[in-house]
C-alpha cells in the first residue's frame, strides 16, 4: 500500500529505532516475572473465571514465560511504562506465527500516559524494524476500552489491511463423545491441500485472517518452532480438512495450535480453529464439526488441559453447543497487516489525544469546583 501524506507525516514523526525506548519513556523486559504478574493480580486483569483456569498450572505458566524470554525479544517482549508512585502500564507482545505477533495483557494502574507509551512504543519500534508481516490481539467484547480502542481500528486502518471478527470460545472436553460424521471425509494437511485450506479459511474468516495465520507460506508453523525449539519449548501447528464423499472441494478445516500453556493467560496459544463453511445445511454442518473435532483431538492428546480450546463462529457454534461443548466467552479477534500498522499507531495514538483531553478537562472541572 503506497503511503498516503498523513501516513508520510505519521512515518516522519517517529523518532530513530535506537531512540524509541527513550522517547516514550518506556523499558523492555525491566520487570521480572514475579513483578509483571503481580501487576496483573494487582489490576485485576485475572477476574475469577480466566484466574480459576489458569490457577492450576500458574507454575509452568511462569516458568514458560520464563523460557520465552530467554530468547530476547525473538519469541516474548513486555513494553513497560510508569513507577510505583504515578502507576505502571505493560504490554506483552509473543510471536504466534514465524512473521506474526499477538500483543496482548494491556494493563495499567490508572495511568493512561503509561499505557499511551507502551503502545506507541511498541508499535513505533515495529513499523522502524520492518521484518513483521502482521499483528493480532484479542478481546472480550464487553470490555469497554479495548472495544472502543481496538473494535474500531478498522476506520482508520481499512478493510483492505485489517479486520475485527467476534467468535465464540467453547472449553471442548477431550472425551466429549461426538456422533456419527457420515458422508464427510476427513484428511489429515500436506502440502497438497495448501490452496484448499486456503479456500475454506478466506470463506469463513476473510483474506486478512489467512494471511496473517500464514497459511499460503507455513500452514504447520515449522519455522516458528525452530525459534520456539531455542528455548526448550515447541510451537506447532496440525490440520484437517473436511470434505462431501465424493467431492473436491472443502467445507471445513480444523486448525490446532500447539505453544507453551499460559503464553496467553485465556489459552489462546493452544486454540483450535473450527472453520465450517457458511453455505453448508444444518445437517451438514453437524457431521462437519464432529468429524474434525475428532480428528484434531490427536493434537491435544499430551495437552496438559482436560479440554480443548476451541474457536468457532456462528456456523459452527450451534453444533458444539448441541454436543455439549462448555461456552465460555465471546472474543473478538483483531487483524492488521504490516501496509496498515502506520494507521493502526495513529489511531491509537488519536484515540488516547481524545481520553487525556477529557482528563485534563474533567481534572480542570474538578479543580474549579472544589
Amino acid at each position: 500500500m503506497p503511503l498516503d501524506a498523513l501516513d508520510q507525516k505519521t512515518l516522519k514523526s517517529l523518532p530513530r529505532l535506537s531512540d524509541v525506548h527513550t522517547s516514550y519513556g518506556v523499558e523492555v523486559n525491566a520487570l521480572s516475572i514475579n513483578q509483571l504478574f503481580a501487576l496483573y493480580e494487582r489490576t485485576g486483569f485475572l477476574y475469577p473465571g480466566k484466574a480459576a483456569r489458569l490457577t492450576p498450572h500458574l507454575g509452568q505458566v511462569r516458568e514458560n514465560w520464563r523460557r520465552m524470554l530467554r530468547g530476547g525479544e525473538s519469541l516474548l517482549y513486555v513494553v513497560s511504562a510508569g513507577d510505583e508512585r504515578t502507576g505502571r502500564a505493560s504490554i506483552a507482545v509473543w510471536r504466534t506465527t514465524h512473521h506474526g505477533w499477538m500483543s496482548q495483557h494491556l494493563v495499567s494502574e490508572n495511568n493512561p500516559l503509561a499505557s499511551r507509551a507502551v503502545m506507541l512504543a511498541g508499535t513505533a519500534a515495529s513499523i522502524l524494524r520492518g521484518a513483521d508481516e502482521s499483528y493480532q490481539n484479542w478481546f472480550r467484547p464487553e470490555n469497554r476500552f479495548p472495544s472502543r480502542v481496538f473494535g474500531s481500528m478498522m476506520q482508520t486502518i481499512g478493510p483492505s489491511h485489517s479486520s475485527v471478527q467476534q467468535h465464540m470460545y467453547f472449553a471442548v472436553s477431550r472425551s466429549l463423545p461426538l456422533p456419527s460424521a457420515s458422508g464427510i471425509r476427513v484428511v489429515p494437511y500436506d502440502s497438497s491441500h495448501k490452496e484448499a485450506l486456503c479456500e475454506v479459511a478466506r470463506a469463513t474468516r476473510g483474506p486478512i485472517y489467512v494471511n496473517a495465520e500464514e497459511f499460503a507460506i507455513d500452514a504447520e508453523l515449522k519455522a516458528v518452532d525452530e525459534l520456539y525449539r531455542s528455548v526448550g519449548l515447541r510451537r506447532t501447528r496440525q490440520v484437517w480438512l473436511a470434505y462431501l464423499e465424493g467431492k473436491s472441494e472443502p467445507i471445513g478445516a480444523a486448525v490446532a495450535s500447539r505453544g507453551p500453556l499460559g503464553a496467553n493467560f485465556s489459552y489462546l496459544e493452544n486454540r483450535c480453529y473450527l472453520l465450517v463453511h457458511p453455505k453448508l445445511d444444518d445437517s451438514q454442518v453437524s457431521k462437519a464439526v464432529a468429524g474434525l473435532l475428532s480428528a484434531a483431538s490427536a493434537a491435544y492428546r499430551d495437552f496438559e488441559l482436560e479440554t480443548i480450546p476451541v474457536i468457532a463462529d456462528a456456523v459452527g457454534s450451534g453444533a458444539l453447543i448441541q454436543f455439549g461443548a462448555e461456552y465460555l466467552r465471546d472474543y473478538c479477534q483483531g487483524v492488521w497487516l504490516k501496509e496498515g500498522n502506520i494507521r493502526f499507531y495513529r489511531h491509537v495514538d488519536g484515540f488516547y489525544s481524545k481520553l487525556l483531553a477529557r482528563s485534563d478537562k474533567h481534572a480542570m472541572e474538578h479543580s474549579l469546583a472544589y
